[in-house]
């Protein structure tokens, strides 16, 4: 195990996995420092970090956003820098100037565009001999209602942006007639120019998730676990270590073919008789790794310990798969275990379970089983010993509710209006 103290400056400080992954890297006796270009986050209270620097917004002012991590890195002396949301992108981005100053760990962007395209990922899944859902894409809206027709009657059909995140600006049509205008115009999105949509066949059943923390296709850090309440359609808000054999399949032979280096997570459904689908990936940190309270070993999956399982098969003749390059990161040679969470390891963010959990309740039943979720979890944010954070959760949500009064977006929207990336050069 590395015991040599370093210094860590993490990106997206008002993420509540960030706060986490923070607090690991403290518990590890590491220094944590953390830029952020809101000005309230949940890490810039937190006796965890250091230092709280307020940097520019990525996709606004890329240019000073990577100046300025450059500044703060040098400033450190930091040995390696972590992005955490969706920032992760513009790092990736900036990855060769930021080497002058320390460690990024992330891929190119050329790598995780292949990811981040639900699009591109679905057909990287299904070249590796995974089974995924029928997909098309459509970039106008000619190009949407033929792909409409397509939908069987009694079937319904997913339609979503190419580049999203928390399942913002998700449709669910079901075709419940055989007539061509089955649908209502209210019902269709706007499709922006530029924009790629998918035309995706609708699976039930439960969701899944897993994050991972890969050095060249090898795993070092894994979970997987089972949503039980998301916010919306989207991001999980109360969750618990599932273990499932077919999702870490998904994850070793997925990062091995490609020799990942990184934080990668994945999404899936899992049919009432067993079948798995993967349905997007996001190349960065999730909400699995507050299933890793307590393990200080954690912390070390960053540092180049070198997991078991995604061998790299060199008699892959499959370019679509093949990988352009080898990720540079040092690593040890000898194999280390994968820190993966304790068995009975769950988590809720539980002001969201008031926000959106408590919301969505649609019976008594529901309403029994978020109250038991709600009891028997821990909050990711709120501790005894750093209790500051859960009080700037309300600081930040007003910033949120000011910026949806302001531009009309939601909550989640606003919340990465000034991060998010979708595929822009």
């Amino acid at each position: 195990m590395n015991t040599e103290r370093k210094t860590i400056l993490l990106t997206g400080g008002r993420a509540p996995a960030t706060l986490e992954l923070a607090r690991l890297f403290d518990e590890a006796g590491h220094c944590v420092v953390v830029a952020e270009s809101l000005p309230a986050h949940l890490c810039r209270v937190s006796r965890a970090v250091a230092r709280s620097y307020l940097v520019p917004p990525p996709r606004q002012q890329e240019k000073e956003y990577i100046e300025e991590l450059c500044r703060i890195a040098e400033r450190e002396k930091a040995d390696l820098l972590v992005p955490t949301c969706e920032e992760v992108f513009f790092v990736a981005k900036g990855r060769e100037r930021l080497r002058h100053y320390v460690e990024p760990f992330v891929e190119s962007l050329e790598e995780l565009r292949i990811w981040h395209d639900k699009a591109a990922f679905v057909r990287l899944a299904e070249q590796a001999g995974f089974s995924v859902p029928q997909t098309r894409s459509v970039i106008s809206a000619a190009g949407l209602l033929e792909a409409l027709q397509d939908v069987e009657p009694g079937k319904s059909v997913v339609l979503k942006p190419a580049f999203s995140r928390f399942s913002s600006r998700v449709h669910i049509l079901r075709r419940s007639s055989p007539r061509k205008d089955w649908y209502t115009a209210s019902e269709l999105p706007a499709i922006r120019e530029g924009e790629t949509w998918l035309a995706q066949e609708f699976i039930a059943g439960r969701q899944l998730c897993s994050y991972a923390v890969a050095r060249e296709g090898r795993l070092a850090l894994y979970a997987d676990y089972a949503t039980t309440f998301t916010a919306g359609q989207g991001a999980s808000i109360s969750f618990s270590f599932a273990d499932h054999p077919g999702v870490r399949t998904f994850v070793e032979k997925m990062v091995g073919l490609r020799r990942f280096t990184g934080q990668i997570a994945f999404d899936f459904i899992e049919t009432r008789t067993g079948e798995l689908y993967p349905i997007e990936c996001n190349p960065r940190l999730t909400s699995g790794i507050h299933l890793f309270r307590g393990k200080r070993e954690a912390a070390e999956a960053f540092f180049g310990g070198r997991g078991a399982g995604g061998e790299h098969d060199g008699n892959d003749n499959n370019e679509a798969l093949e990988k352009p390059e080898r990720a540079t990161l040092p690593v040890h040679a000898e194999k280390q275990p994968v820190v993966v969470p304790s068995a009975n390891a769950s988590a809720a963010l539980s002001m969201a379970m008031l926000f959106y959990g408590l919301p969505s309740l649609r019976s008594w039943r529901e309403g029994r089983r978020w109250l038991g979720e709600f009891l028997k979890s821990r909050d990711v944010v709120f501790r005894w010993s750093d209790p500051l954070p859960a009080f700037e959760q309300l600081r930040l949500l007003w910033i949120l509710a000011d910026m949806k009064r302001k531009t009309g977006m939601s909550m989640i929207e606003c919340s990465t209006s000034d991060i998010e990336w979708n595929g822009d050069e």
